[in-house]
């Protein structure tokens, strides 16, 4: 099968399309025929090597992605529940060094859910990481209600989009944080008010908050915490290690010190929250914006422009 691979790590020029042997289910996973993958920023810099101190990150050679769309070829002893020929996406664990960006994966059935009939391979490849972040920050951390206000942070990036998304399907009033090239798109996904990071300091803003949700990693509870109201939340996606110390930090002083919150999202990447995502792209709430559709070719090129973190929505890889 194609696969893309990576023998050490480095700048995307590392990246190179080759020949490997097609994975065989075991007991509970199933094999997918892959038919679209997404790009998230935590691929490149999984490549770069930024993790690499992490032992639980396997070392190169890897295969990166971790996002998929695809249709069931094979089934494993045990995989109840799931049949050849399902139209199934989701995301494997970072982990291992088998990714997604191949003709063929392996994923536990705890990993994928069923596509519904009405959502395309390549809508469904690029839900589960992103949506699934917005998603678990803004409805199930944050809480966020009708008639509440909330500011986000990489209003325009791949978390960012769908969360104005789901916190506008909720009634709130939403703020986003962007570059002024993506002023007019934020706008256009539903915000009440776009603002450009470069010329506003939303932290000296003199309204206050339900919920900041830092999607670009961007700011930190302690800056934030002037625009929260008194039992509001900071949501920060961990952009770095660093990020997320900072937040650790960040919620031990804010239940010393307040009643507010903060909070580092560690996504439950599992297969209750994507059977969720479903619903909603069934639904028509979460619909991706996807920026371009690409090859294995251009993979090293799109991440090296997702590096600046200028990105609008997501960039979905489709296999030929």
């Amino acid at each position: 099968m194609r696969a893309l691979r990576y023998d050490r790590y480095g700048p995307p020029e590392v990246l190179r399309i080759v020949e490997a042997a097609e994975p065989v289910p075991q007991a509970g996973e199933v094999k997918v025929r892959v038919h679209a993958a997404s790009l998230n920023p935590l691929d490149w810099k999984i490549r770069a090597g930024h993790v690499r101190w992490l032992p639980v990150f396997r070392r190169p050679p890897r295969i990166p992605g971790c996002d998929f769309a695809g249709e069931i070829v094979g089934v494993g002893g045990g995989a109840t529940g799931h049949y050849v020929g399902e139209r199934v996406f989701g995301s494997l664990l970072p982990f291992g060094r088998a990714g997604t960006l191949a003709e063929f994966i392996v994923a536990g059935i705890d990993r994928l859910a069923t596509i519904p009939g009405e959502v395309s391979y390549e809508q469904a490849a690029a839900l589960p990481i992103a949506a699934g972040t917005a998603l678990q920050g803004v409805v199930d951390e944050g809480r966020l209600g009708a008639g509440q206000r909330i500011l986000i942070t990489g209003a325009a990036g791949g978390v960012g989009h769908f969360a104005v998304r789901l916190a506008k399907h909720l009634g709130a009033e939403v703020v986003g944080v962007c570059g002024a090239a993506n002023m007019e798109f934020v706008r256009g996904l539903g915000a009440d008010e776009a603002i450009d990071y470069a010329h506003d300091d939303f932290t000296r803003r003199g309204d206050r908050f339900d919920v900041v949700f830092d999607a670009a990693g961007a700011s930190s509870f302690l800056a934030a915490r002037a625009v929260l109201t008194d039992m509001g939340c900071y949501l920060n996606t961990g952009g770095d290690a660093g990020a997320v110390a900072g937040t650790v930090v960040g919620a031990l002083l804010a239940r010393a010190t307040s009643r507010q919150r903060a909070i580092p999202i560690a996504l439950d990447s599992r297969a209750a929250r994507w059977r969720r995502l479903a619903a909603l792209a069934r639904e028509g709430t979460l619909r991706a914006h996807i920026e371009r559709t690409i090859g294995l070719e251009e993979v090293a090129e799109a991440q090296r422009a997702m590096e600046t973190g200028h990105g609008r929505g997501k960039i979905v890889v489709r296999m030929a």
